[in-house]
């Protein structure tokens, strides 16, 4: 799967990207400059994360066609276009667009993508506008958030207007390496994005299975209190995660996570807990163990299985609970 990226450049030097399979198509901005935020990040670098999160195996042809200055013009924005539709990729993801004016151009060239097999996904302004292009063009899947305050949902799609709403703006960055939230349509879009490439041309399957499943709706973390929990941290001893095993979670048994987990693996019992809680705050060290962390889930499917950070993508989650009835739940996707 090619997906296409109109964004900024980027060093992609974080170790998550060690793997992945990243490509800036040889045109005049190659060599684009671009600015870090305080984290250390481009915005490319931030959009192809999430994407490459939620389809490790998709390879990105990124377009970088954001300045320094964090701007682009229109007509790089459709000279982008043009060149992702002539390195043949899938998909495109736009996490920009024109809230300010109609281009009868830019319409025709994006129809024309489509036309030829492309999906095109761009997200809405950040700001209140009556239209962002080319996010509200209907061949386009347009992505925007609200700001609800106690979400159930994740997300809702609108058919009519082939539109993704999340219930939040804020979105993880758990995977590179910062167990933090950061907020913005341009993420939300990355994940539709990264998500949909896993069903190849038959997205609105992918829409239909995520939309229906339990995934699609937030973890009511306040059960907790109700439940045994068998907790597993790689920091029981630091006073916040302590206060946090106190004030949310209704914890039996508390242990250091490899230890823990080195446990489970020989005696397979939690009893008397109900529910195995992980709250493991480094994205790496924890992947090591996701191979060991599914297998447990699919032998109990009598134990809840919780996760405060999303070690998991939404595809993987969903083949899972088709193939073994297990579902792995995480505080956010």
């Amino acid at each position: 799967m090619r997906i296409g990226v109109l964004d900024s450049n980027g060093a992609f030097d974080n170790p998550f990207f060690r793997d992945k399979k990243i490509t800036r198509i040889d045109c005049k901005w190659k060599r684009q400059e671009y600015r870090k935020d305080v984290l250390g990040f481009t915005h490319a670098e931030y959009v192809c994360s999430f994407i490459l999160k939620e389809n490790p195996e998709a390879e990105i042809v990124l377009a970088p066609i954001v300045k320094k200055n964090r701007k682009s013009s229109v007509l790089d924005m459709l000279e982008g276009i043009e060149r992702l539709i002539e390195e043949q990729v899938d998909m495109i993801n736009m996490s920009l667009g024109d809230e300010y004016r109609y281009y009868a151009r830019l319409e025709e060239l994006c129809k024309s993508a489509v036309e030829k097999g492309i999906l095109i996904v761009a997200a809405y302004s950040n700001n209140k506008a009556e239209a962002t292009y080319p996010a509200s063009f209907p061949f386009v899947i347009g992505v925007r958030c609200l700001d609800t305050k106690e979400p159930v949902q994740v997300f809702q799609y609108h058919k009519a207007e082939n539109d993704f709403v999340f219930a939040v703006r804020h979105f993880s960055l758990y995977h590179l390496g910062i167990p933090k939230f950061y907020q913005g349509n341009s993420f939300a879009c990355a994940v539709v994005t990264g998500f949909l490439s896993n069903y190849k041309k038959e997205y609105r399957k992918g829409i239909k299975e995520f939309s229906e499943s339990v995934f699609n709706l937030y973890y009511p973390w306040k059960t907790l209190k109700q439940k045994n929990c068998y907790f597993l941290s790689n920091r029981v001893e630091e006073p916040l995660e302590q206060r946090f095993i106190r004030d949310v979670t209704k914890t039996v048994v508390c242990e250091s996570f490899e230890r823990g987990i080195e446990k489970l693996a020989q005696t397979q019992k939690l009893e008397p807990c109900q529910v195995l809680f992980i709250d493991h705050n480094e994205y790496l060290q924890l992947c090591r163990y996701k191979k060991q962390i599914k297998e447990y889930a699919a032998n109990h499917l009598e134990t809840e299985i919780v996760l405060r950070y999303p070690l998991f993508h939404i595809f993987d989650r969903i083949n899972m609970l088709k193939e073994t009835n297990a579902i792995l739940n995480q505080f956010s996707i």
